[in-house]
C-alpha cells in the first residue's frame, strides 16, 4: 500500500527531487520574479503546437466580474483530495473563489466570500502555497529519520502557518478580500484554514494579484476604489504578529497588475508612474519596504505600464523594465541606476509612435536551449521600425529581445516584432513557444496564438474558438495546457490532449 502510494505521488509529478514538478503556477506571472516562464514544460514544443495543439474546453464561473479586475488562473497539479489525485486550477472573480479540474473542466469546489459594506472594485486576489521541494539526497547514508511532523490541532491553526502531517499535509490557498483580509483556504476543499488576519487597513477592493517570498506576501494597491492612495504592502505571515508595512507617498501610482516583482535576496521591485520617485524602477527592503535604490530614466515620456522582471544573467541578477517612451531597459540590480541614478546597464532606446499608453503591458523572460536569454513585451499600440516583421501590427503586438554582449557591453537587441494583435496580454513562454492571448474588446473576440519563441512565426490560432473578449486577463501555462478567463468570467483551456 505504501508503495503504491509513493509510486502514485512519484508518476503524478507531485514528489521530485531538485526542484519543482511542471504544471504550477503558484502565482501571478509564475514566479514571484515575474518570469511568466513555464520552465518544466515538456508536451508543448514547436512541433506539437503546430500539430496537436487545440481547444480542449471551457466552464462558466459566475457572474460578470468587476469591469476593471485582473484575473490570471493559478495551477497547482497532483493534488491529493477525497476523489483522488487532482490537477486545480485556481480562478476568483470579485466575491467567489473557484477551484477547478484542469484535466477535465469540471467545478471541485467554490467559497463565496460576501463583500458586506464594503463593495469590491475588483476580483479576488489569490496566491496558492508554492510547492515544496523534496532533495532525497539531503540526507546521508545510514542518518537517522527526522521525527515526523505532527499535524496542526485545528484550534492551533493560522494563516500561513504550516499545516504539518509532513509533506502530506494540507495545502493552503490565500485569498484577499475587499475588507482587506487575508484569507486561507484548504486547496482539495475549499474550507477555511484559519481565522482570517487583517491586511490592509481599510478596504481596497483594487488591489492587484498577491506575491509571496519566504512567507511574506506582498500586493500592490492602485487609487481610485474607495478613495485610496496607490500603495505596495507587506505581511509577515511567519509570526502571530502578522506585521505589515507599506511603501506609498503622494500622488503614487503603480505600473503593471500583478503586484512587484522579487529577487532572489528578497528586494522587491516596483515601476512608479508618480510620487517619490516618478517614472522610476524602485528597489525597496523585504519585509519593511525601506527605498534601497531606484532608476529614473531622463525624460521618460509615455513608458509602458508594465512591472519589472528579475532574472539571472552571467552571474548577475538583471532587473527587465520599462524605459523611456516605450523602450525597455535593463538594470544591474546591485546598483540600478548607477551613481545618477539615470545609467542603465542597456537600453532599447525609444519605441513606441503612441502617445498613449494602453491599460495593461507586461514583460517576461526566457532562456532557450542554448543559454540565450531573451526578454518579451507585449505593446499596445504600434512601434518604431523593428526587424523581424510577421506583419503590420497597427494595433499591438509582441516584440522580443536578445540579451547579448556586444563591444564589451550588454545589449538589447531586437529580434522579431508578432502580427497586429488588439489589445494583446503580457506573453507566457513554455519550451520555445510563445503564447500571445489577443484579448479584443466589445466589437471582437479575443484569439490565443501560439508564436515560434526564435522568430515570432505564428505555430497555432484558436480562431474563433473564444466566444467573448478579455480584460486585464492574464494567461497561465501548466502540463501541457494554456488557461485564462474571459470578460463573460468563462475559464478556457487549450492545449495538447491527453491520451487515454
Amino acid at each position: 500500500m505504501v508503495l503504491g502510494l509513493l509510486s502514485a505521488l512519484l508518476t503524478s509529478g507531485v514528489v521530485r527531487a531538485q526542484g519543482p514538478p511542471r504544471g504550477f503556477w503558484p502565482v501571478a506571472d509564475s514566479t514571484a520574479a515575474h518570469s511568466r516562464w513555464q520552465t518544466a514544460e515538456t508536451d508543448i514544443t514547436t512541433n506539437s503546437v503546430a500539430t496537436n495543439f487545440k481547444f480542449l474546453w471551457k466552464i462558466k464561473l459566475g457572474g460578470t466580474p468587476a469591469a476593471s479586475s485582473f484575473s490570471e488562473p493559478l495551477l497547482f497539479p497532483g493534488l491529493i483530495t477525497g476523489s483522488g489525485f487532482k490537477d486545480l486550477a485556481f480562478v476568483a472573480d470579485a466575491h467567489t473563489l473557484y477551484a477547478v479540474d484542469s484535466e477535465l473542466g469540471q467545478m471541485v469546489w467554490q467559497k463565496d466570500f460576501p463583500s458586506g459594506a464594503n463593495k469590491a472594485c475588483g476580483n479576488l486576489q489569490v496566491l496558492a502555497e508554492p510547492p515544496q521541494v523534496i532533495n532525497f539526497g539531503a540526507r546521508k547514508p545510514g542518518a537517522p529519520r527526522p521525527p515526523p511532523q505532527a499535524p496542526v490541532a485545528p484550534s492551533a491553526r493560522r494563516v500561513g502557518g504550516s499545516a504539518g502531517g509532513g509533506f502530506f499535509g494540507l495545502k493552503g490557498v490565500y485569498v484577499l478580500t475587499s475588507d482587506g483580509y487575508l484569507h486561507e483556504q484548504i486547496m482539495a476543499t475549499g474550507l477555511d484554514y484559519a481565522p482570517a488576519v487583517k491586511f490592509l487597513p481599510e478596504a481596497k477592493g483594487s488591489s492587484f494579484a498577491l506575491n509571496i517570498n519566504d512567507k511574506v506576501a506582498y500586493t500592490l494597491a492602485e487609487s481610485g476604489c474607495h478613495n485610496e492612495p496607490a500603495a505596495i504592502w507587506s505581511i509577515d505571515l511567519n509570526t502571530p504578529a502578522y506585521t505589515v508595512n507599506s511603501y506609498q507617498s503622494q500622488k503614487l501610482t503603480l505600473a503593471g497588475l500583478t503586484g512587484p516583482a522579487i529577487g532572489t535576496d528578497g528586494t522587491v521591485y516596483i515601476v512608479t508612474g508618480g510620487g517619490e520617485h516618478p517614472n522610476s524602477v524602485v528597489a525597496l527592503t523585504a519585509k519593511d519596504l525601506k527605498v534601497k535604490d531606484w532608476y529614473t530614466p531622463s525624460g521618460a515620456g509615455k513608458t509602458l505600464d508594465a512591472g519589472p522582471v528579475v532574472f539571472t544573467y552571467k552571474g548577475k541578477e538583471l532587473v527587465a523594465a520599462p524605459g523611456k517612451e516605450g523602450g525597455i531597459v535593463l538594470l544591474d540590480s546591485k546598483s540600478l541606476g548607477g551613481a545618477d541614478h539615470q545609467t542603465a546597464l542597456a537600453d532599447s532606446s525609444v519605441m513606441s509612435k503612441a502617445a498613449k499608453r494602453g491599460d495593461w503591458e507586461g514583460l517576461a523572460t526566457w532562456q532557450d536551449k542554448a543559454g540565450v536569454r531573451w526578454i518579451f513585451a507585449s505593446i499596445d499600440g504600434p512601434v518604431a521600425k523593428f526587424p523581424g516583421n510577421n506583419g503590420p501590427a497597427p494595433h499591438g503586438s509582441i516584440i522580443a529581445f536578445k540579451v547579448e554582449e556586444l563591444d564589451g557591453h550588454t545589449a538589447l537587441t531586437p529580434v522579431w516584432i508578432s502580427r497586429d494583435l488588439v489589445e494583446p496580454a503580457p506573453p507566457a513562454i513554455a519550451n520555445g513557444v510563445v503564447f500571445a492571448l489577443e484579448g479584443g474588446n466589445a466589437s471582437t473576440h479575443a484569439t490565443l496564438y501560439a508564436l515560434d519563441a526564435a522568430t515570432g512565426k505564428q505555430l497555432y490560432s484558436s480562431g474563433d474558438a473564444i466566444e467573448s473578449y478579455t480584460h486585464l486577463a492574464g494567461i497561465s501555462v501548466g502540463d501541457g495546457h494554456v488557461f485564462f478567463t474571459t470578460h463573460d468570467n468563462t475559464l478556457y483551456s487549450f492545449g495538447i490532449p491527453l491520451e487515454h
